[in-house]
């Protein structure tokens, strides 16, 4: 499946628009008389151009097919009249719609009729622009059946120009003989199969993520590897109702099902130390991923290879020259890592929807609490108080205050492994009752060096605040550490804070701590 340029084909049909200059072998110019035209306004007489259909193979599939391969169509004759009653696009970009909806189709003789402004288009012009077109409709767009669906979905092409100059305009149309791997019929089957994969598999609630695993792992489960010689084995077709396919057809495959589920997928192809082949990448977040399901096929998730790898570490595959340019890398970045899709199953912290709450006495909380990662399925948690009488908490996790004070709630894996805090204030109507409204460290900032030590004093605003517990923690225990009085030890150079706060009002100070 080596690649050949692509100019090559637009080579040959420069060939035959210089064959228009100079003689008549590829273009037969014929004269039509004034009233074949003149109702609509043309000149008198207008001379049509119309050139031999040239054929090329699939540049993708250069040396898997030859022109023998391909379906000669009949060359189209075009008159006048026709012209003159056809929808005519006026730029490549209409043209390349009006292609794209016949080879969606599966048409297999497709006329594109144009007129453009001005009579300076020479034969060599309209080719390019006939070559444009087709270039343009095969362009990815995100839709399943459109893009590298396309483009990997005919054997050959062959093309012809047909022109003529009226009324100050470029009429003419242009030409296309497709030979495709499936039939319009054969694509209808592949549509309700493609719709009802997706339906099985819930595509349209699941994320992102799950989009990608479950349709990899469909075409892993239940697509084999066809060593047949009928060439339906390159198409979805074959991947999707016979379930036995090439490269083309896994790629494929997965390319329909994920951009129609709004995942946006590229069919990618290279060689490898087996020669050449196709495979896939896909969007995840803001950057892409790839993945092989050919190689895969027949793998349990556990055993993937291929899937979601960063180039790096995606082996044995190097893409032509077309995926590998700095203008597809721009349009298509890659993740500089492999897709985590192993479940963890190691809790690393405890997160809390709260870090501290305020309550009036008769008042109930509850906490959410969650993992991090959050793909765990992890709800086995611990609760406690540190002081019942001021708040208690059950084992659901919502807290009750029961008098004025402070406490702390405290939520842990079962295993104790992982833990997080929330610091409870209750507000009550005890008169006697004091609060802190501001906390201040004798020191604001210290030079230690290595193992000496130094004690922190927190002074509070009132000083007759009721109560006076505090809590002392480090920004970095490798720096330094702190215990429950306030007494700092230097552990290495570096620099960390020390911070207080207090329990009631959870008012903070911080002391800069630097250790040389």
């Amino acid at each position: 499946m080596s690649i050949m340029k692509e100019k090559k084909f637009r080579n040959r049909l420069l060939g035959a628009a210089s064959a228009l200059a100079l003689s008549a072998l590829l273009l037969v110019g014929s004269g039509f008389s004034s009233s074949a035209s003149s109702a609509q306004g043309d000149s008198p007489e207008m001379e049509i151009n119309s050139s031999n259909i040239v054929y090329m193979v699939n540049p993708v599939y250069a040396g898997i097919a030859t022109e023998a391969d391909l379906k000669k169509g009949t060359p189209v004759t075009i008159t006048p009249q026709a012209l003159n009653e056809a929808e005519k696009c006026t730029n490549v970009t209409e043209m390349a719609a009006a292609l794209k909806a016949g080879l969606v189709k599966r048409q297999e003789t497709i006329q594109v009729f144009f007129s453009l402004a001005g009579t300076n288009y020479t034969a060599k012009d309209l080719i390019n622009l006939e070559y444009e077109a087709l270039e343009k409709a095969i362009v990815h767009t995100g839709v399943g059946n459109e893009g590298d669906y396309l483009k990997w979905g005919y054997t050959g092409i062959g093309m012809q120009v047909s022109y003529g100059k009226s009324s100050g305009d470029t009429v003419g149309s242009f030409s296309y003989f497709l030979t495709y791997y499936t039939t319009a019929g054969q694509e209808n089957q592949v549509t309700s199969k493609v719709q009802s994969i997706s339906s099985s598999l819930g595509l349209s609630s699941k994320s992102e993520a799950d989009k990608i695993k479950a349709v990899y792992g469909y075409i892993c489960d239940n697509v084999t590897y066809d060593y047949g010689k009928d060439v339906i084995k390159y198409s979805c077709y074959a991947a999707a109702i016979k379930k036995h396919a090439v490269c083309q057809g896994y790629s494929l495959l997965a390319y329909r099902l994920l951009n129609d589920a709004g995942v946006d997928c590229r069919l990618i192809a290279g060689n490898t130390s087996s020669g050449a082949h196709g495979w896939n990448i896909v969007k995840m977040g803001s950057v892409y991923y790839n993945f092989d399901s050919t190689w895969d096929a027949g793998m349990k998730e556990k055993s993937y290879k291929y899937f979601l790898k960063c180039n790096k570490n995606f082996k044995d595959h190097d893409r032509w020259e077309a995926y590998s340019s700095g203008e597809f890398n721009a349009l298509y970045p890659m993740s500089s890592a492999d897709y985590q899709t192993q479940k963890v199953d190691v809790v690393n912290k405890v997160v809390l929807s709260a870090d501290k709450l305020s309550m009036d006495i008769g008042d109930t909380e509850s906490l959410d609490v969650s993992v991090d990662p959050g793909d765990v399925d992890y709800n086995e948690f611990k609760f406690s108080s540190s002081d019942k009488k001021v708040a208690k908490v059950d084992e659901s996790g919502e807290i009750t205050a029961v008098a004025s004070g402070t406490c702390v709630v405290t939520v842990s894996t079962a295993d104790g492994k992982a833990s997080n805090k929330c610091y409870v204030t209750v507000k009550g109507a005890d008169n006697n009752t004091v609060s802190v409204k501001s906390v201040k460290l004798n020191k604001k900032s210290v030079k230690l060096k290595v193992k000496k030590k130094v004690k922190l004093k927190a002074k509070l605003n009132p000083k007759n605040a009721t109560s006076k517990d505090v809590i002392w923690t480090t920004s970095n225990k490798a720096v330094a550490t702190v215990n429950k009085k306030g007494v700092v030890k230097a552990k290495k150079k570096g620099t960390c804070y020390i911070t207080v706060t207090t329990k009631d009002g959870l008012k903070t100070a911080k002391c800069k701590i630097t250790v040389k």
